[in-house]
């Protein structure tokens, strides 16, 4: 493998957006619902913090002996919510970056078999039979992707099997042609062409089949 193959497969791993559209979709929604989580309570954590402050502060301007402290008091209590305050905004910073990571991440083991499924489909519509492929080994719809591939190997299976029997039919046709003149002898020319033409397009499709790399590669 040259150095230039090495650096866009190496690129390839390092491709966790395969989806875009799906991937960032999901994403977003576990970050908001997270972060809503977060702010939920963070919100009455940081609203108990300030009614226990306050109720602090009620308690020294009661007391006369104590009213001299309730300055210096307020002044530690309001730094210290401010402290909470500070932290709890880092802290659901961090739950929605680790969320938006995560999703990121989950998403790519779903999009890849997803990806690799829709690049499947295309290639049937392509006209050619696609080489399966195993999946990573932490993507998820692993059995859904089996059963594809398996169903993909019965379609290529048979087609090989009808391949060899239009081989097979082909041969008598012309057996049977050198036999027979006439009107009889044009229409079995034209029906081993069509069997012929059939052949040809099933073994186009059989041959033609190719594996791919996807982004992220899932080999991996």
């Amino acid at each position: 493998m040259s150095n230039g193959e090495a650096q866009k497969a190496k690129f390839r791993r390092r491709t966790f957006l395969v989806d875009k559209r799906f991937q960032l979709k999901y994403t977003i929604i576990i970050a908001v619902i997270g972060a809503l989580i977060a702010v939920l309570w963070g919100s009455l954590f940081y609203q108990a913090n300030r009614e226990n402050s306050e109720q602090v502060m009620l308690t020294l301007k009661v007391d006369p002996e104590l009213q001299a402290l309730s300055e210096k008091v307020e002044d530690k209590l309001s730094g210290e919510d401010a402290k909470i305050l500070y932290y709890l905004s880092g802290f659901i910073l961090a739950v929605v970056l680790s969320l938006v990571i995560w999703g990121v991440l989950i998403t790519h083991r779903i999009a890849g078999p997803i990806f690799i499924i829709s690049r499947y489909v295309d290639q049937v519509t392509a006209g050619e039979y696609p080489d399966p492929r195993p999946l990573r080994k932490k993507d998820e719809l692993r059995e859904f992707f089996i059963k594809f591939n398996d169903m993909l190997t019965s379609i290529k299976e048979r087609e090989k099997t009808d391949v060899e029997a239009l081989g097979r039919a082909i041969e008598s046709g012309k057996s049977v042609l050198a036999s027979v003149s006439g009107d009889r002898a044009e229409e079995f020319a034209k029906t081993i062409e069509m069997l012929r033409d059939l052949q040809e397009r099933k073994q186009k499709m059989l041959v033609g089949s190719a594996p791919f790399a996807p982004p992220g590669d899932p080999k991996a």
